[in-house]
């Protein structure tokens, strides 16, 4: 599998704090079936100036974890990325090389602060696609209107963007509410990317993506599932074709 979000860098934003604590990440990754990582540390916003996030940095600490990893035998992939702050400039300051998209691909990890609305959103979104990068939206299951309308997503779909589910939500660790929303959006093709998002044990926020895939395999169907957690991922890392299901309509959503 490939884990296209994850805060495993030590020491850059509110993920990894140790060396040691990403080494346990990367292990208990691979040994759910991980073969590569993108290290998506917080990047710098309007709202959230994290102190330990710069692109020196970022490679300095993967250079870090990858040579810890060697000399612990653990083998996995670290690919850099940003998880990347929605909002005006954002586009800007990536195309200035303050902030990373995912390796040496034009795909991008984008995240909003979770009131914002379905056409701020997607004024946002548009304005990375017309700079040419392909977006991945980190975690929609979190965003109001997601949670109001699953059907909110599907204008964005059709656009070409991709919606990355977060494994706790889908497994049940962020609430039964969240995991209803969850299963929502898998199963209706509004989802076309699984992600851990793990951020390590002080936030109880591990690797999960053995669970996550366990839980889809039961939803969707295992090929179905090694799209999202193996095929997708990979070509958003290598600039490949994507043609992802297309979404069905929810019908008498209530809400979580």
């Amino acid at each position: 599998m490939i884990d296209l979000h994850a805060h495993i860098l030590h020491a850059v934003d509110d993920g990894a704090r140790t060396l040691a604590e990403a080494v346990a990440m990367a292990r208990a990754s691979v040994a759910q079936g991980v073969t590569t990582i993108a290290a998506t540390p917080h990047g710098h916003s309007s709202v959230s100036a994290w102190a330990g996030y710069s692109v020196i940095k970022l490679h300095d600490r993967l250079d870090e974890l990858r040579a810890a990893l060697r000399a612990e035998r653990i083998a996995l992939e670290l690919v850099p990325g940003t998880e990347i702050f929605g909002e005006p400039g954002a586009v800007e300051r990536l195309r200035q090389g303050e902030l990373l998209p995912y390796g040496e691909s034009k795909a991008v990890l984008v995240e909003f602060h979770f009131g914002i609305t379905q056409a701020a959103a997607e004024q946002v979104v548009f304005a990375f696609q017309r700079a040419r990068h392909r977006v991945v939206i980190a975690h929609p299951e979190r965003y109001r209107f997601v949670q109001d309308d699953p059907n909110s997503l599907s204008p964005m779909i059709e656009r070409g963007v991709l919606m990355q589910l977060t494994g706790d939500a889908l497994v049940g660790n962020q609430g039964e509410g969240m995991r209803h929303l969850a299963e929502t959006l898998l199963t209706h093709g509004l989802i076309q990317i699984i992600a851990s998002d793990a951020h390590g044990p002080h936030h109880n926020r591990l690797p999960n993506m053995g669970q996550a895939r366990a839980r889809a395999n039961e939803l969707i169907g295992v090929d179905a599932t090694d799209l999202l957690t193996q095929h997708i991922p990979a070509a958003v890392l290598n600039d490949g074709l994507i043609a992802p299901a297309t979404p069905q309509q929810v019908q008498r959503w209530s809400g979580r």
